[in-house]
This record gives C-alpha cells, sequence and structure tokens, in this order.
C-alpha cells in the first residue's frame, strides 16, 4: 500500500509540491518553536517569514498546476484560503494558539495528497 501512495505522488507533478510544501511546514514549525521557547532573534524571525513564503509559494504552484489538469476541488482552495488568511491572522494572538493552528495546517497538507487519489 505505502508503495502505490509513492507511485501515485511520484506519478502527479502537482503533488510534489504538496510534499514540498509539507517539508518546509516542519521545519518551519520547528524554527517556530525554538523561537517561541528559546531565542527570538532578528534573524531567526527572518528565516520563519521566508519559509512561511516558501509553503504558500508550494501550495499556489500546486493549484496552478493542478487547474491546468482540471483536478481542484474546493477543498484544495479552502486548505489554500486557511494557509494565507488563517495562520498569518494567529502571528498576532498567543505564541501556543499560533502553534496549534499551524499544526492543524500540517494535518492538512497530508489530506490534499489523500483526496487526489
Amino acid at each position: 500500500m505505502g508503495t502505490d501512495i509513492i507511485k501515485n505522488i511520484s506519478a502527479s507533478p502537482s503533488l510534489v509540491w504538496v510534499l514540498l510544501a509539507m517539508g518546509f511546514h516542519i521545519i518551519n514549525l520547528a524554527l517556530g518553536a525554538y523561537m517561541g521557547f528559546f531565542k527570538r532573534s532578528a534573524s531567526v524571525a527572518k528565516m520563519h517569514k521566508w519559509l512561511y513564503y516558501a509553503v504558500v509559494f508550494c501550495l499556489i504552484y500546486f493549484l496552478i498546476m493542478n487547474q491546468t489538469h482540471g483536478e481542484n476541488t474546493i477543498w484544495d482552495y479552502l486548505v489554500g484560503v486557511y494557509f494565507i488568511t488563517a495562520i498569518p491572522l494567529s502571528k498576532r494572538w498567543d505564541v501556543l494558539a499560533h502553534a496549534f493552528l499551524t499544526l492543524v495546517g500540517l494535518t492538512l497538507l497530508p489530506l490534499l495528497i489523500i483526496l487526489q487519489m
């Protein structure tokens, strides 16, 4: 079963971007936890912001690539809107609330892969 999922992901040019977004998001979560619990410096905050931009870029590119094949669903757009609106808005709230919402975002990313299969 696991090899079937990997074959489906590698066969789709758009799902590779979701995997890349997941990787960037996991790194960004670790960096955010480091900032929240240990050291918040300007350079670490800048790196955190650029990793977020990389995740959003990957999601937008996924939506564009998926649209060329005509396979976008409402869930694909909702996950994209979640990353563009909910996560930046939660930055103004408590650090743990922001971390929780980003973890919810991390669980939504594999949902994009599952719904494409």
